[in-house]
């Protein structure tokens, strides 16, 4: 039903931001991802899910297209509501999440609060085939799926050693620009706790 939403941001925090869009505040639920992103922004604008129950109607907003479109896959699995699927989003940015599904990391997904064992495999097993749609290209900070394997085991080194998700994310991305074939996982890793 709506597409985005442009504003003046009013107020922001980790899980949602109060757009004024013509003398009207919209509370807008988004990623813990993108929190940094929108403070100390005036303007902004986000790409919308509307979500109707019964009891409740909540707009989710996120940076791109493409954050949408995964979060309403994430919609389309059995035993995951719109809560789960925004922390999912919080926790795992799109190409590390594609990465965690097409190699059956369970392990990874399942470090996201609210996602357990079983609810991870049933994510990778629906999920695996519609998230080949999704164009991770023009995603900004998009890793190169050409080391999935090894990317995934640093980003899981560093959940194991007590940084969260996006900070493991985040580090490992930041050393991967200058990564070559023969850097191996220790390397990637040693690498990646310097950049933190």
């Amino acid at each position: 039903m709506f597409e985005y939403i442009k504003g003046n941001l009013i107020e922001v925090d980790a899980t949602k931001a109060v757009i004024d869009v013509n003398g009207i505040g919209y509370k807008v639920m988004i990623p813990t991802s993108i929190y940094t992103d929108l403070i100390n922004k005036e303007n902004i604008f986000l790409y919308t899910s509307y979500i109707v129950k019964e009891d409740s109607q909540t707009l989710y907003g996120f940076l791109t297209k493409s954050q949408r479109d995964v979060f309403e896959l994430l919609l389309s699995v059995s035993g995951i509501g719109a809560k789960t699927a925004i922390l999912v989003l919080g926790h795992l940015d799109i190409d590390n999440l594609v990465i965690a599904v097409s190699n059956a990391d369970i392990r990874l997904i399942s470090k996201v609060p609210g996602i357990g064992k079983k609810t991870a495999e049933r994510l990778i097993l629906e999920l695996r085939d519609k998230l080949k749609t999704i164009d991770t290209r023009n995603i900004p900070g998009s890793t190169s799926h050409e080391t999935p394997a090894i990317t995934s085991d640093a980003i899981a080194a560093l959940m194991n050693l007590g940084y969260n998700p996006s900070q493991a994310q985040r580090a490992v991305k930041s050393v991967l620009q200058d990564f070559d074939d023969k850097t191996n996982l220790s390397e990637l890793i040693t690498k990646a706790l310097k950049a933190i």
